[in-house]
C-alpha cells in the first residue's frame, strides 16, 4: 500500500514541528546542550498531542550521527532514518498494552546487559505503560532506581495515576496540553497548501473542534473527509460524514426559547433526530453553544466559536440572564443522565426541552424576596407551603397542657409531713398514677414504669422506662 495518512505523513520530525508544547520541548532541549539528561521520563496527556513523537525525536537528537546528542538532528543519518521507521536497534518501542507481565519486563532487563551498537544512548520507549500490571511495575523499580550507563526509559501514558507512584517519583515527568483550536486550523491550513486541497474555513474550525484537542484525530478526519469529497472539504461534507448538528439550528433553537415557542423546539428536535443525528451528540453540541454564550455573558473570550457567529450570539445574549443559562446546562446535563437510563429517550428529550421552553415564565428568587419585602402579592403557587397559623396556636396550647400535666399535677391527699422520703413516695404512688389516669392514660402508664432515682430536697428524680413523645400525648 503506497499511500500514507496523514497523520504518518506530516508527524512531527523536529522539536520545531511540535506543536503548543514549547513548555516541553524548551525543557528537552536545554538538557541536551546543558549535558543533564535523566535516565527516565514520563510523558502524559490526552490522545494525539505528540507524547510518542516527540519521544523519537528526543532518542534522535540524542543518538543522531551528525554531531549529537543535539537539539536539531539530522533527520538523514542511519540512525535518524532507522528511529524514524522504527527499526533501530538502539530505540526500542515497546508496547505496555501487550507487554504486561513480569516475564516481558525481565527479558527487556536481560537487553539492558547489552551494550549499543552505533548509538549514545540505548533507548527504551513504552507507549501506554499504564497498561503494566503491578508486578510488572514492581520489577522495574531496581532498574529505574540504578539504570545501567547510557540507558534511558520513556514512558508515555493518558492515564498517569493508574502508574504507581513509586514508578513517578524515579522519573522526570512531563504533562502534555491539548492543542488549541487556532493551532490546529493553522496545522491544517498548512497541510492543504502543500497538498494542494481546497477547504472552507468553516469546515477546518469544524474539524478542530471535533478533534477535541488532538492533532492527530484532526488529521485523521480530515483524510476521511479526503476520500468522502475528492480533495475539498465544505461545512456541509463535514457536518454529513459526522453527524454534526450546525450552529445555525443551536441559534434557532435559543431563539424559540427566547420566544417561548416550544413547538418550534420540538420541531427542531424531531427533524433533528429524522437525520439519524446521535441525540447525545446534539445535547453535548446545544451544551457547548450554551456555554459559549455564558462565557460571552461574563466578558471572557471565546475561541471555540467561529468568527461569523460571534455577532449573533452577542444580540442573542441579550434575551437571557447568567442564572437562565446556568438553569439550561444544569437541565440538559440531568438529561443526558436521564437518557442513557432511559427505555424512551425520544421522551425525556420533549420534556426536558418543553421545560427550558417555559425557562422565562419562571420566577426568580431574587424577585419574589423583592415581592416579600415591598408586601407585593405573591403567586404562592410558586413557594413553598407555610404551616398555618391556627396550627401553630394549637401546638403551643397542647405543648402547655402536657408541661402542666407533667410538671404539677394536681395535688393527692397525703399526709402532712415536713420531708419527703422514699417510703412515703412509694405508698402514695399508687393514689398518684389513679389521678393521673383520669386525665392522660399515657402519661400515667409512664409515670408507673419510670423508676425511682433520688429524692432530694422534697424533689422526685425518675428514672424512665420508655420515650415520651408528643404525638403520644395528642
Amino acid at each position: 500500500m503506497s499511500y500514507l495518512v496523514l497523520a504518518r505523513k506530516y508527524r512531527p520530525q523536529t522539536f520545531d514541528e511540535v506543536y503548543s508544547q514549547d513548555h516541553i520541548t524548551e525543557v528537552l532541549k536545554n538538557t541536551i546542550e546543558l549535558d543533564r539528561t535523566a535516565h527516565a521520563y514520563l510523558f502524559t496527556g490526552p490522545r494525539g498531542v505528540g507524547k510518542t513523537s516527540l519521544a523519537r525525536i528526543f532518542a534522535k537528537s540524542l543518538n543522531c550521527l551528525n554531531g549529537g546528542p543535539t537539539v536539531t538532528p539530522c533527520n538523514t543519518c542511519q540512525n535518524c532514518t532507522e528511529i524514524t521507521q522504527g527499526i533501530s536497534a538502539d530505540v526500542m518501542e515497546i508496547d505496555g498494552a501487550s507487554n504486561t507481565s513480569v516475564d516481558d519486563i525481565r527479558n527487556l532487563q536481560k537487553e539492558l546487559l547489552y551494550s549499543t551498537t552505533n548509538s549514545n544512548f540505548k533507548i527504551y520507549i513504552i507507549d501506554e505503560v499504564h497498561m503494566l500490571s503491578k508486578n510488572a511495575f514492581n520489577a522495574l523499580l531496581k532498574t529505574l532506581e540504578e539504570p545501567p550507563e547510557s540507558v534511558i526509559f520513556i514512558f508515555a501514558t493518558t492515564e498517569p495515576h493508574k502508574v504507581l507512584p513509586t514508578i513517578v517519583s524515579r522519573c522526570q515527568r512531563f504533562d502534555f496540553k491539548r492543542i488549541p483550536i487556532p493551532d490546529i486550523i493553522d496545522r491544517l491550513h498548512s497541510i492543504c497548501q502543500q497538498e494542494g486541497i481546497e477547504a472552507e474555513e468553516e469546515a477546518l474550525f469544524t474539524i478542530a473542534k471535533k478533534a477535541d484537542g488532538s492533532m492527530r484525530d484532526a488529521l485523521s478526519l480530515m483524510d476521511q473527509l479526503l476520500a468522502y469529497g475528492h480533495d475539498k472539504i465544505t461545512l456541509e461534507n463535514v457536518l454529513s460524514v459526522f453527524g454534526i448538528v450546525h450552529n445555525d439550528v443551536y441559534l434557532e433553537i435559543m431563539q424559540a426559547l427566547a420566544n417561548k415557542d416550544a413547538s418550534s423546539i420540538l420541531k427542531q428536535l424531531h427533524s433533528i433526530l429524522e437525520k439519524g443525528n446521535d441525540i447525545q451528540e446534539f445535547i453535548n453540541g446545544l451544551m457547548d453553544f450554551i456555554r459559549n454564550m455564558l462565557l460571552l455573558k461574563m466578558n471572557l473570550e471565546v475561541h471555540e466559536i467561529p468568527s461569523s457567529l460571534l455577532e449573533s450570539l452577542q444580540k442573542l445574549n441579550k434575551k437571557f440572564s447568567e442564572n437562565e443559562l446556568l438553569y439550561a446546562i444544569s437541565l440538559l446535563i440531568k438529561t443526558k443522565t436521564d437518557i442513557k437510563t432511559s427505555s424512551n429517550p425520544i421522551l425525556i428529550a420533549e420534556m426536558s426541552f418543553v421545560k427550558l421552553a417555559k425557562l422565562a415564565q419562571m420566577t426568580s428568587i431574587d424577585k419574589l424576596l423583592q415581592q416579600v419585602s415591598q408586601n407585593k402579592n405573591v403567586d404562592v403557587s410558586r413557594l413553598a407551603q407555610q404551616p398555618a397559623s391556627q396550627n401553630v396556636k394549637k401546638l403551643h396550647k397542647q405543648t402547655q397542657q402536657i408541661k402542666k400535666q407533667i410538671q404539677e399535677p394536681e395535688p393527692v391527699a397525703k399526709p402532712n409531713i415536713s420531708k419527703l422520703t422514699k417510703e412515703i413516695y412509694l405508698e402514695n404512688k399508687p393514689a398518684l398514677v389513679n389521678k393521673l389516669r383520669k386525665e392522660k392514660m399515657v402519661v400515667a402508664n409512664y409515670f408507673s414504669q419510670a423508676k425511682l432515682a433520688n429524692i432530694r430536697r422534697n424533689t422526685v428524680s425518675l428514672i424512665p422506662q420508655s420515650r415520651l413523645g408528643y404525638d403520644m400525648l395528642n
